[in-house]
């Protein structure tokens, strides 16, 4: 698409699309149901040249999130509109609703209920251990185009078994994914109630503004939130507005941790240690 004079922003709405459609366990319509067995979806968009973004959080029964968040930033002057009130807007818009529940995770609540087991969400904070979180994902997405516009958005069907209502990193501003047309933009993975707590995309991007190399900026944001003392899974990708980019992790010691780069040179995997 950018190869052909696609804008960034209709590049990364479809790239994230296709993820979104895939069915996917832990992105979109298909998997990761919360507490009560409902899936719902966050999402975010934001426009390099302008700071514009949209938003929703908890979007029910309806598949294209990243498309009801985009709608959000052009069609409205909000930023973030959650729960049934996302999904009457997404239906004002011309959206389809539909359930979001699959098979799979139809039979991952009915096997996680039938054990009358509390969700995690209750458990401690995981400070200064690193408990045995189940995982979950995100898919995030950075587009440079021809133009020299940067865009930036993500999407996600949250954490698994969580309280009906809750809205993880994704959908807010400069944690789930942050763009700066000036510096450059970034994504986050992981445990989102931790990862929001420290702004991560945002904070990467000011230390790039500061001259900070992309990988070093990454790898200093993931320290902030460790040295804080806290355990978890999370992950961050960053790309400068010349093109150049990083990554970096904490915790999955026992998974790899990648992100993927296209360019007019192919395609190239970076993993991340």
């Amino acid at each position: 698409m950018l190869a052909s004079g696609a804008s960034a922003l209709d590049v990364v709405e479809a790239a994230i699309n296709h993820v979104e459609l895939l069915g996917d366990y832990w992105v979109g319509a298909g998997g990761v149901p919360n507490e009560v067995g409902e899936t719902t979806l966050d999402a975010m968009i934001m426009w390099g040249p302008t700071h514009d973004a949209g938003a929703v959080g908890c979007l029910k029964r309806v598949k294209r999130a990243i498309s009801v968040a985009r709608k959000v930033m052009e069609e409205t002057q909000h930023s973030l509109i959650v729960g049934d009130d996302a999904t009457r807007f997404a239906a004002r818009m011309g959206f389809t609703e539909t359930s979001l529940t699959s098979v799979v995770s139809q039979q991952a609540w009915d096997k996680w209920a039938a054990k009358g087991e509390k969700t995690n969400a209750f458990d401690p904070e995981p400070i200064g251990k690193n408990p045995d979180l189940v995982g979950h994902d995100t898919v995030g997405c950075i587009a440079l185009d021809a133009a020299g516009n940067l865009c930036v958005g993500c999407s996600t069907n949250g954490r698994e078994f969580k309280i009906p209502g809750r809205v993880g990193d994704s959908p807010i501003i400069g944690a789930g994914a942050y763009c700066d047309q000036a510096v450059g933009a970034a994504v986050a993975t992981g445990n989102g109630d931790v990862m929001m707590r420290f702004l991560p995309t945002y904070h990467v991007v000011e230390l790039m503004r500061g001259g900070m190399e992309p990988q070093a900026a990454a790898e200093a944001t993931i320290r902030r939130i460790e040295e804080a003392g806290y355990r978890i899974d999370g992950g961050i990708a960053v790309m400068r507005r010349d093109g150049a980019h990083g990554g970096a992790k904490t915790g999955w010691k026992d998974e790899p941790f990648s992100y993927s780069v296209q360019t007019a040179a192919g395609n190239a995997k970076i993993p991340v240690a």
